[in-house]
């Protein structure tokens, strides 16, 4: 028998290691067992079961304890009752709206004004798809005109189309006497509850006018026993399920009604991007009075965008978590931010400060700056529309009288000189070759994956490390950094004075913050090519002139004239009395203060790839050894 005193190790999680825990446990105790020849017996296989046994019961209990919290739950339907709890539904597919100006032909005797009905449908190709855009809402208006003899009906500035991508869906279910408390299931997972309208009508007869249009459910203190309210979440088949109230909190149900809901289905981002014609589907009017001839395009020549996938599980993880924080109301920056990410499935990230932080200050405001899911990876201004509903969203949750005003991104563009030596003897890659690896394997990862967004920041040594990683041949790293900005100078003096932000603090460096400027054609004013420099300014340590200049014989320098001044601290560059012979693109590139950029309030951060230089030498010494260390030639700090 064993000792007593004895124990049997119960950490181990791993199949063999418990197997060998028990055998071990057996051999240390005296009793008939010690000795036992275990691997070679009738007994292996009972301990066999006991190990499996022990082992199904710790991976039960350990995953569990896993999916019983938020953090560490990795099955949806865990993560979804832990925010359930938290009172988070988790957010769903979001349509791409299209915004469309254009005109239908039509007869002379056509009413003077049309309102295009609900559920008439646009269509587009994109991306060799097809894809229906439906209108929600019987409030477009289009005006009647005469042109070259012939009839239109047209939208206005203030009445464009104004569509959706998806199908428009419709259902029913019946309350019967047993369905207090009853739920209703959701089939179609790909659903915009934006668009969810619910209808409660007295009776199977669903005459016009009888129902009751329920609300979703979004403030208790709102809240009796007549609120017409529903309540929404996602069941474990991730799907939604909707329910009523119970008499006491929220109007409930009675038998012999009728529930109508009615919402779109979409594809969610695959629709973004799209800019091409629109053609006429289907008018939902049976007198439809538009002929066939119609133009249609997207307003402002912009890219239909706004779709969104289902909330992921990471991302659900936390915004859930940072939805209980802001328990719901705006106050602080970052519950500004996190309701916006929460609520709006297009945004990819967003960045909020105060008044007192704009520069110039604006007290009683706060600013919004919010950056959308793009396929091209550029940078895409929200629409009016967007603008409009994010603002009305943030109207309801905010408790302060602060106004909140949504900007612009700017981008900040950094131009990078990246040099390496590497060793011949570990790679047979030759240099172009070698360049193009820290190319795609460096360069356009970290600027896709880790820039691009708000609230991060260029991190110098991490992208040095980077590309001393990306090969075993890669011996050194130079990488010099640099912010760029660029302007069109028009040859008609329509626009001469120009507000530059680098979005940084700057420095000077060899006597200079511009390292240089350059243009698509050469820069000419009266037939001479000049150029932009800088120099100190008097009485200023922070502010430095900004003058034209020509070069002449023998690189002689003739200064023209001051052409305006830049600041050293905000990074602001401020250019005036500006001319050029020809419209010219200008780029200037200029010394930050810090190899580490960081991006704030609306700037955004992207590596300039096409300004960007990656030069890579072969390492003489690694080549060659000591003796060859006479010929070496190391990078030079700053730029040739």
């Amino acid at each position: 028998m064993a000792q007593a005193g004895e124990q049997l190790k119960v950490s181990e999680l791993d199949f063999e290691t418990i197997k060998q825990n028990i055998i071990d446990y057996f051999k240390s105790g005296e009793s008939e067992l010690t000795d036992w020849d275990f691997e070679s017996s009738n007994l292996n296989n009972l301990i066999d079961v006991l190990a499996y046994n022990t082992h199904y019961n710790a991976v039960t209990a350990h995953m569990a304890v896993n999916e019983s919290f938020i953090d560490s739950a990795q099955l949806r339907s865990s993560i979804v009752s832990s925010a359930k709890l938290l009172g988070y539904v988790p957010r769903s597919y979001s349509a791409p709206i299209a915004i469309l100006d254009g005109k239908f032909q039509v007869e002379q005797d056509a009413q003077e004004e049309y309102v295009i009905p609900k559920g008439s449908i646009f269509s587009s190709q994109f991306n060799e798809a097809s894809f229906n855009f439906v209108v929600l809402d019987d409030i477009i208006r289009l005006k009647k005109v005469a042109e070259g003899g012939n009839f239109y009906y047209e939208t206005t500035e203030d009445s464009p189309i104004i569509a959706r991508e998806g199908s428009l869906v419709s259902r029913n279910f019946a309350v019967d006497a047993s369905d207090d408390g009853t739920r209703y299931e959701i089939i179609d997972e790909d659903i915009d509850l934006s668009t969810l309208i619910v209808r409660v009508y007295p009776t199977t007869n669903k005459s016009e006018g009888s129902a009751v249009v329920f609300n979703r459910y979004s403030n208790i203190g709102s809240v009796n026993e007549d609120s017409t309210i529903y309540f929404i979440f996602e069941n474990s088949f991730g799907r939604y399920e909707i329910y009523f109230g119970n008499g006491i909190f929220g109007k409930n149900l009675t038998a012999g009604q009728v529930v109508e809901i009615e919402y779109l289905t979409t594809q969610g981002i695959a629709a973004n991007g799209l800019n091409s014609s629109f053609s006429v589907n289907q008018i939902n009017d049976p007198n439809n009075p538009i002929g066939r001839e119609v133009s249609l395009e997207i307003r402002d020549n912009a890219r239909v965008f706004g779709g969104s996938v289902k909330e992921a599980n990471n991302e659900l993880k936390i915004n859930a978590t940072n939805s209980f924080t802001t328990q719901n109301r705006a106050v602080t920056a970052d519950d500004y931010r996190s309701l916006i990410l929460s609520k709006f499935g297009y945004i990819q990230s967003a960045s909020v400060w105060g008044g007192e932080d704009n520069v110039p200050p604006q007290y009683g405001k706060i600013f919004v700056a919010l950056d959308t899911f793009s396929d091209s990876g550029e940078y895409e201004k929200l629409t009016d529309l967007n603008k409009r509903e994010i603002l009305d969203y943030l109207g309801t949750k905010k408790i302060l009288s602060l106004q909140p005003e949504i900007v612009d991104a700017k981008y900040i563009n950094i131009v990078l000189d990246v040099l390496f030596k590497y060793d011949t003897n570990i790679t047979s890659l030759v240099t172009n070759e070698m360049q193009a690896e820290v190319e795609n394997k460096v360069l356009i990862p970290y600027n896709n994956n880790v820039l691009n967004k708000f609230d991060t920041i260029f991190r110098h040594s991490q992208f040095v490390g980077a590309v001393d990683n990306s090969s075993r041949a890669v011996l050194n790293t130079l990488v010099r950094v640099f912010v760029q900005q660029t302007i069109n100078i028009p040859d008609d003096n329509s626009q001469n004075v120009f507000n530059i932000e680098f979005g940084v603090p700057l420095t000077v460096d060899d006597g200079s913050v511009l390292v240089q400027t350059t243009t698509d054609i050469p820069w000419t004013e009266n037939g001479e090519r000049v150029y932009l420099g800088d120099e100190i300014k008097p009485n200023s340590t922070r502010e430095r002139n900004i003058f034209l200049y020509k070069i002449g014989d023998e690189n002689t320098i003739t200064r023209i004239r001051n052409v305006g001044e830049i600041n050293l601290e905000t990074g602001i560059l401020k250019l005036r009395s500006i001319f050029a012979d020809a419209p010219v693109r200008l780029k200037i590139l200029v010394h930050p203060e810090s190899n580490d950029v960081v991006g704030t309030r609306n700037f955004l951060l992207r590596i300039d790839e096409s300004s960007t230089r990656i030069l890579a030498n072969p390492d003489e010494i690694a080549r060659g050894g000591v003796t060859q260390s006479i010929d070496y030639q190391a990078f030079p700090r700053e730029r040739n």
